[in-house]
């Protein structure tokens, strides 16, 4: 809830709390937090049920949703509980999905067996930019293969990983990883390599930054028709065509102009709500489901495995 606790305009919804109690379709019933601090801020600015004990929680709410935003070491325990002490529609959880393949397994058949839909908030997934770039692969405006270059900062399994799920997205599954430079290991157990990522229709290097210097997401396509780039964080995409040069014959170059394609990244996690509610209503969803964020995760931790 804190990102955007101090900002009341209705253009940046940042959070999940922000976002579901904003939804017309929604009922925000309550938040649970072990920090007497964060629960009193909680309450200061939301309504429903406040505690540090999830049972009680789930007993007195009966949510049709629970989001699962831990620690990701405690996501699978969290999770478990969820499970065992309430009957959710869907879940919701933070991602990554957890530090061990076997856990993130277990939490995608354990919501599976109870008939609970499970998500993973790769947000980025449902921003009106990213979609249009899909459709725009899909349907040969941008075509492939690609080449290109991601940067990111802060792990490779936590924002690392929103890349890739991305990327994925975008190009199809990952079919190979081949280590550049080990990195550094972070104190959160996550790691921050180079590394080269073979995808279905393209390759591209990761290259990892320092988020103590600044926090930095970016990607680059190089396509047979042009560049796209994704950059501040997907705060801007634009798609730069090729275009035959106007000063030397023979030449194809990219076009000067690029062309901005919209994005809402102030307002993602309104879509991610909106999402939600599209599944649990019309039966379709443009987020990560629980199997697609498990895919993602096996191939980063092919990393971890080379290291």
């Amino acid at each position: 809830m804190g990102y955007d606790l101090d900002d009341k305009s209705e253009d940046t919804i940042l959070t999940h709390a922000k976002a579901f109690s904003a939804h017309p379709g929604f009922e925000l019933v309550g938040g649970v937090d072990p920090s007497q601090e964060r629960r009193a801020l909680f309450a200061k600015h939301y309504s429903g049920y406040i505690g540090d004990d999830l049972v009680a929680a789930l007993a007195t709410t009966t949510p049709d949703i629970v989001i699962v935003a831990s620690p990701t070491s405690e996501h699978a325990s969290v999770m478990k509980l969820v499970l065992e002490k309430s009957q959710p529609k869907l879940v919701l959880c933070e991602k990554p999905l957890a530090y061990s393949l076997d856990e993130a397994r277990a939490m995608v058949q354990s919501c599976e067996e109870r008939d609970c839909l499970l998500y993973v908030n790769y947000l980025r997934r449902v921003d009106p930019g990213v979609r249009e770039v899909k459709r725009r692969f899909m349907d040969g405006r941008i075509e492939m293969p690609v080449k290109g270059v991601a940067w990111y900062t802060k792990g490779l399994l936590h924002n690392g990983s929103h890349l890739s799920n991305l990327l994925e997205l975008w190009l199809g599954p990952v079919s190979n990883i081949k280590v550049i430079d080990t990195g550094r290991f972070r104190e959160d157990l996550d790691l921050q390599p180079d590394v080269q990522v073979t995808f279905a229709s393209g390759r591209v290097i990761f290259l990892a930054a320092n988020e103590e210097n600044f926090s930095h997401h970016e990607i680059q396509l190089v396509t047979p028709n042009g560049c796209l780039r994704y950059e501040q964080g997907g705060g801007k995409i634009v798609w730069q065509p090729s275009v035959v040069d106007s000063v030397v014959d023979g030449y194809t170059v990219l076009s000067a102009v690029g062309e901005n394609i919209s994005t809402d990244v102030t307002k993602l996690q309104w879509h991610v709500a909106d999402s939600i509610y599209t599944r649990l209503n019309e039966g379709r969803s443009d987020l990560c489901s629980g199997e697609e964020a498990l895919q993602t995760l096996v191939s980063l931790m092919e990393v971890k495995k080379i290291l």
